[in-house]
Parts: structure tokens; C-alpha cells; sequence
């Protein structure tokens, strides 16, 4: 079942204290879990792409810009040979797929979730609700070269060359509890272990930034790169995001004017009544809808027509130093 993301997550309070028993089972079962998993080596170089929360950090607009970057480096070798990398997936909040390929489309995101849609748009993306069989059937196209794990820091099954951590300035790490009684997928500590560079999106006070002393951090921003559409519009706004005030927040820092939001929970599966719905209230309203496109990649063609999405991308402070960390694991 699906569920918004607990407001007692943001701190701790009575709700989130009760909860610490079961965060400790959870933390049990995640250890034994990970101990009884033998970590293997692919022959393709494997770049993680994974955050310490349960969603909300922007892990898919930074795989999204590393995928791009690697691109970049590419067309700059100036080889013959072209240079192909993929993506590979756990489908979260698809059915569950042994292995499959989106490189041809044709794909729902109920059958493979949503993000991977998005990933495909940039390079071949694999889903595998096995990542480490995933991962090995990969490896036996030779043609690519490279593997962007999406989401895999807490899988332990897979070697990773190279870990990117994705931390959000404004959230943090929460009320900093495991998951239920907080957002954390396994501790901090034993997170930062295996992290080789954290993307911090947006400004982090001081106290985030204590927890990741010693790990290497650059800087990155989300910036939307067609607010033209929406400009001198008033706006109803709506998305399933785990924290979705995040996306209300930065539309009105973009200028624009909201008359009404509403909130669906994480990768929520709309149905049709539900977009009829929105349509209803931004016509009662006069004005028209937004909504993100990790959301609007999942409506049917026709609300697609019905309805725009705010497209956003990731900007690194620091892109050259991306780019030098990117062009040595992949040797290019």
C-alpha cells in the first residue's frame, strides 16, 4: 500500500520515538539481509547513483545529468568507436520484471514504474527487480560500456566503481530515525562507507553538512527549462512526490502563481478520474494545470494533451570537476 510521506519524519516528536522498536527490527532485517549478499564484479564499469532517504532527494535529475555528462565526454574523445552506457533499474512501483529492455519503448510505468521512462530518454535503461542478474546479463553486450545504477547504494550484491550520494539542502536526513519511525534507509554511518562523492542539491545548514565531514561534496541546483510555457500564469499545481511541498516551493520561486495545489502520494498510480478530477478544478478555476513530468510521463495520451509539466534539470556548481570524476572511472 501507498502512502504520503509522515510529516513526523521531518523531526522527532512521540509518534516517531514509538516507533523506534520497529525501526530496529527493520534495521536487523536490513543487515542480515546485506550479510548474506556476496558482493560481484561485473566486467563494465558501474557508476551508483543512490541517497540515505526514502525518495525526495533528486537521485533521478542527477542520474539524468550524469548520463548527459558521459555523453559530453564522449563527443569530446572524438573516437570512431562510439561509446555506449545504459542504465539499469529496480522498476520501483512497477510490477516487477525478471529483465527487460526499454530501448524500443512501448513501456508503462505500471508495468517498469516511472523513473525508468525517464532515464530512457537518455540512454538504453534495463529493468531488473534483480539488479544483481540484471547487472550480469548487461554484461554480456559487449557493445556498452557502462553501467549508471539507479538507486542501488543499498544493495550491497553489486561491486560499484564509483558512488554518487544524492542529499537534498532542505531536507537532510530528516528526523535522522530509521525507517518507519524516520526517513533513513539503513544508518548514516554505514551509508558513508561506500559514498565517494556527495551531490548536495541546494543550500544545507551546517548541521547536514557536520554528518558528511570527510566525504568530498559538490554543489548542484535544480533549474526548469521550460518556465516560457507557464510565464504570467496563474496555476493549479499537483504531483505524487514524497515530498511534494518541494515542488509547490519551487514553482513560486520560478515566479509563478499558484491557486490551488494538491498532493498524491509517492509514484502514485493515477487513474482516470483522478486527472478528470484536476481538470475540473483547474477549469472552475479558469486556468490551467502543472504538474511534474516524473508524473506526467504516467498519464494516457490524452491527458497528456490535457495537461504540461514544469521540465527541470539538474546544474552542478562545478561541472568540469564532474566531468574529470565521470572521465576516470570511465577511462575516456
Amino acid at each position: 500500500m501507498i502512502i504520503k510521506t509522515p510529516k513526523f519524519w521531518s523531526k522527532i516528536n512521540f509518534i516517531s520515538l514509538s516507533l523506534l522498536p520497529f525501526s530496529f527490527v527493520y534495521f536487523l532485517g536490513m543487515f542480515a539481509i546485506r550479510s548474506a549478499k556476496k558482493t560481484q564484479k561485473v566486467s563494465k564499469k558501474v557508476i551508483c547513483i543512490g541517497n540515505f532517504i526514502a525518495g525526495g532527494s533528486g537521485k533521478t535529475p542527477t542520474a539524468i545529468a550524469i548520463g548527459k555528462i558521459i555523453k559530453e565526454i564522449a563527443k569530446e574523445k572524438n573516437s570512431d568507436e562510439k561509446y555506449e552506457f545504459s542504465y539499469l533499474s529496480g522498476g520501483y512501483m512497477g510490477e516487477g520484471v525478471d529483465f527487460v529492455s526499454l530501448r524500443d519503448g512501448g513501456f508503462l510505468a505500471q508495468n517498469v514504474g516511472d523513473e525508468p521512462l525517464l532515464l530512457n530518454e537518455i540512454a538504453t535503461t534495463f529493468v531488473a527487480k534483480d539488479r544483481l542478474f540484471g547487472a550480469w546479463q548487461i554484461n554480456r553486450i559487449s557493445k556498452i560500456k557502462a553501467i549508471i545504477l539507479d538507486d542501488g547504494m543499498q544493495d550491497n550484491a553489486i561491486h560499484k566503481d564509483f558512488t554518487i550520494a544524492v542529499v537534498d539542502g532542505k531536507i537532510g536526513f530528516g528526523n535522522g530515525f530509521l525507517i518507519p519511525a524516520g526517513p533513513m534507509r539503513q544508518p548514516l554511518w554505514m551509508g558513508l562507507k561506500k559514498v565517494d562523492l556527495v551531490v548536495m542539491i541546494g543550500e544545507a545548514d551546517e548541521e547536514i553538512l557536520q554528518k558528511l565531514a570527510g566525504k568530498e561534496i559538490t554543489k548542484a541546483k535544480l533549474a526548469a527549462t521550460n518556465l516560457e510555457k507557464f510565464s504570467g500564469q496563474k496555476l493549479v499545481a499537483f504531483c505524487g512526490l514524497a515530498y511534494p511541498q518541494k515542488f509547490f516551493s519551487f514553482l513560486e520561486s520560478c515566479g509563478l502563481e499558484l491557486l490551488g495545489v494538491t498532493s498524491f502520494s509517492d509514484h502514485y498510480n493515477y487513474q482516470d478520474q483522478d486527472l478528470q478530477n484536476m481538470c475540473k478544478i483547474a477549469e472552475s478555476k479558469g486556468t490551467k494545470l502543472v504538474t511534474t513530468k516524473k508524473d506526467w510521463i504516467k498519464f494516457s495520451s490524452h491527458f497528456q494533451e490535457k495537461i504540461d509539466y514544469l521540465d527541470v534539470e539538474l546544474e552542478f556548481s562545478d561541472k568540469e570537476f564532474i566531468k574529470n570524476k565521470v572521465r576516470k572511472i570511465i577511462q575516456l
